[in-house]
């Protein structure tokens, strides 16, 4: 048995998880949605991850080259119909 004080768990907020294995509070976010003594997945399944690492960071250079050619499209364009 633990002598850790459960009555301080009333405080805590939204992004703790209890597992119910061991009685263990944790962030899922900060353990991939796992208990860190046990492995058990936290209740409720893990947090979303945020939209930049959801997204392949190959779409980004891709749609950072294409933010490129339409910026150089309308350079080319902008000097060819000025002069």
């Amino acid at each position: 048995m633990s002598s850790v004080d459960t009555t301080a768990s009333v405080g805590r907020s939204d992004d703790y998880a209890l597992c119910p294995e061991d009685g263990f509070w944790f962030r899922p976010s900060y353990t991939e949605g796992r208990c860190p003594l046990c492995g058990e997945a936290a209740p409720g399944g893990g947090p979303p991850l945020p939209l930049l690492r959801r997204l392949d960071r190959s779409w980004l250079g891709l749609a950072g080259l294409a933010l490129e050619s339409l910026v150089m499209l309308a350079l080319v364009l902008f000097l060819y119909f000025r002069a």
